[in-house]
């Protein structure tokens, strides 16, 4: 989402930096197949695309602060950069507790951000595109990098996975609580070592229907597991020599993609229990009517007004019936599944906050704190966004969020320059809550994970250390104050969460 705007011929101290918004689509498998890594697309849930291949990142370093469990990937951006030459395939992963009875007892370290980084010449990816002019004689002498080199990743939520299942030899996983949650929630101790059924059975439905979203296991079940199936093992010391006589699968690569489909239940349940839905995250620039531009919502010098002006609502109508019409098609295709609810709901779950007419907004000026009300005009412009990127590379000053909230607007004091090279950190881009619409989160549960803005801030040098394939960045947790939802009194103290590393 690098393609923000290429500002660098105006003055960027008169200019508001024009932000790329990001919006949830499903994934047309028919049309365009399975989203790869090597098709550098932006993601929500599923499994993280990892940008090396080689080097999947490792639990342990996104455990949750609260509940010392393993993250659930929430969601993927690709955002190239110029400079470094480091910075050519730059990723931002973000990743999250999905207790959100942890967000709620100390939100502080309930999500994490990670960056990763390739140069244009490296052994994973060809270094020209294929249909550039130039591109047979710049590949020239390039080889795919061998999958048999790829990081094994766990088979429940795609992190390195250095254990291997012992029974089949054909799954991953990042520790013991995956393994058991695939063990007997994923039904893997029905189906491992057998050949996967044509259709569920009736005992598989039997036991889907039974089933609890809980992925608690007991100590007993524990040992339970690990008697029927013997604890799993290092691949690279016990099991080494089986390897050798069978056929070792990954997670990621195509062979181990169709032995999950074919197993349909069980990647279902697993999918079901610890990965939010796989959705990929199309990008178009936000542009603003004239009625925006009087209401103070923007500077007159921000987007293209006259753009905006001769066709925004005909553009806007127009892309919301087709999102609609496609989504339709797709839960259609799919026997009815949840794919148009998640979407049609997305527009009322910001209304739900606060009607946005002109007649309700000027009575509720009082009532409510102006952030909140900027929030709630700006976004109602394009209802359906789920995420808001903002770091335009040619600005000179940084760019600023949409707060929800004037209460925790985040100091420079919580902001830690980066650890690697000393740089600040600048803000990248924010996540709405229009986003929870789609992770099919029970929000009539008490601990149902929630939240007002997450905000990434990001080295501004997208700094380079040579052997570390992972740089920790910094996301902010914003939540709506009392003012902003309720129209009484302003909470009490500080209402930003930070999570760092």
């Amino acid at each position: 989402m690098s393609d923000a705007g290429d500002n660098h011929n105006t003055d960027p101290m008169e200019e508001e930096a024009q932000v790329m918004l990001g919006f949830a689509e499903p994934v047309d498998l028919d049309e365009h197949g399975p989203l790869l890594a090597e098709n550098f697309c932006s993601k929500i849930g599923g499994f993280p695309l990892w940008l090396n291949p080689e080097h999947a990142l490792d639990t342990k370093e996104i455990l949750c602060e609260q509940c010392q469990k393993p993250m659930t990937f929430l969601l993927q951006l690709y955002s190239p950069e110029d400079h470094p030459a480091e910075a050519f395939h730059r990723v931002i992963y973000v990743f999250c507790c999905k207790d959100g009875a942890c967000h709620k007892k100390l939100p502080r370290g309930c999500f994490k951000v990670v960056r990763s980084q390739l140069g244009q010449y490296n052994p994973y990816y060809t270094p020209v595109a294929h249909d550039d002019e130039n591109a047979a004689e710049e590949n020239a002498g390039w080889e795919p990098f061998p999958s048999s080199r790829h990081a094994k990743t766990c088979f429940v939520c795609g992190m390195y996975g250095p254990k291997i299942c012992s029974k089949c030899h054909k799954v991953s996983y990042c520790g013991p609580e995956h393994q058991a949650i695939h063990w007997t929630k994923g039904l893997h101790k029905q189906l491992c070592g057998t050949n996967p059924p044509a259709s569920p059975s009736p005992a598989l439905d039997s036991d889907l229907a039974e089933l609890s979203i809980s992925s608690k296991t007991t100590s007993a079940q524990q040992e339970k597991i690990e008697e029927d199936q013997g604890d799993y093992s290092d691949d690279k010391n016990t099991t080494e020599k089986k390897i050798k006589s069978k056929s070792l699968t990954q997670t990621l690569t195509k062979e181990q993609q169709e032995y999950a489909n074919k197993l349909d239940i069980d990647y279902r349940l697993v999918e079901r229990m610890n990965r939010f839905p796989e959705l990929e995250i199309i990008s178009e620039a936000e542009v603003f009517d004239q009625e925006a531009i009087e209401e103070g919502l923007v500077n007159e010098s921000s987007g293209d007004e006259q753009e905006a002006e001769e066709g925004w609502e005909e553009k806007a109508a127009a892309l919301k019936a087709k999102r609609e019409k496609k989504a339709a098609a797709l839960a259609k295709k799919n026997g009815g599944g949840n794919v148009s609810n998640s979407l049609a709901t997305a527009e009322t779950s910001m209304n739900a906050l606060v009607p946005v007419g002109d007649e309700v907004y000027e009575n509720t000026r009082t009532d409510i704190d102006a952030a909140f009300l900027t929030f709630q005009k700006r976004t109602a412009l394009y209802p359906d966004q789920v995420l808001r990127y903002a770091r335009i590379e040619y600005e000179t000053t940084n760019p600023e969020p949409l707060y929800v909230s004037n209460s925790g607007v985040p100091k420079p004091e919580d902001i830690p320059p980066c650890p690697d090279c000393g740089q600040e950190r600048t803000f990248e881009f924010q996540i709405l809550p229009q986003l929870l619409n789609h992770l099919a989160i029970d929000h009539s549960s008490s601990d149902a994970l929630d939240f007002g803005t997450v905000l990434v801030y990001s080295c501004k040098d997208n700094c380079y250390v040579k052997g570390k394939h992972y740089q920790h960045e910094v996301a902010l947790v914003q939540h709506f104050s009392e003012d902003g939802m309720q129209g009484g009194n302003m909470i009490s103290g500080p209402n930003v969460s930070v999570s760092s590393k």
